[in-house]
């Protein structure tokens, strides 16, 4: 059985990303920019961008991260967001 607090997401699938981002940051804290892209903004720079055609960027205080996914897997419970591609994971911790 899946667990319901854990969800994949197709990248390049907005509505759904901004589905997962609201759950994940909040609604207040999510907004769509007017080049399509879906922000998640938490406090300071730290922030998850996830462009149209699949990019996300990332940013906290001494890492960031900028690819085109296979997927975005998010651990609602455990407050976590993986950037994930070819066997690779980047992970982005709600803070």
């Amino acid at each position: 059985m899946a667990d319901p607090d854990t969800e994949s997401v197709d990248p390049g699938d907005s509505a759904a990303v901004r589905r997962a981002l609201e759950r994940f940051a909040g609604t207040d804290a999510v907004s769509e920019r007017d080049d399509g892209a879906v922000v998640a903004q938490f406090r300071g720079v730290t922030h998850v961008t996830v462009r149209p055609d699949g990019r996300v960027e990332t940013g906290m205080p001494l890492h960031e991260f900028s690819g085109i996914p296979d997927r975005l897997v998010v651990d609602h419970d455990a407050g976590e967001l993986h950037v994930e591609r070819d066997g690779v994971s980047y992970t982005f911790r709600r803070p």
